[in-house]
């Protein structure tokens, strides 16, 4: 991912968002390694997640992807929260 001159911008996530997020996050990797990818750009987006310093956009849409993905057929608990997150995603890059 290219570096953004905006300055990073930040989810206020709950801490059931945030296991959500996580959980999505660290499913999209698992995949990527498994079909034999390295998976930069998720790992970027872990590691941005982890030391919750704000997204670059092009991680924002690299999440709201990978959270769609993960939310057809994760377990009934994550839906609503998972929703909230990519709300939150489209307003942050809007």
């Amino acid at each position: 991912m290219t570096a953004s001159a905006h300055n990073p911008a930040a989810l206020d996530l709950t801490r059931e968002e945030a296991w959500v997020v996580h959980a999505a996050v660290l499913a999209a990797i698992e995949r990527e390694l498994d079909d034999g990818n390295d998976a930069p750009d998720e790992l970027a987006l872990l590691r941005a997640l982890e030391a919750d310093d704000g997204f670059e956009p092009d991680q924002l849409r690299l999440l709201r992807r990978i959270l769609s993905q993960y939310l057809t057929d994760a377990p009934d608990r994550d839906d609503e929260p998972g929703r909230s997150v990519l709300d939150d995603i489209e307003l942050a890059l809007s």
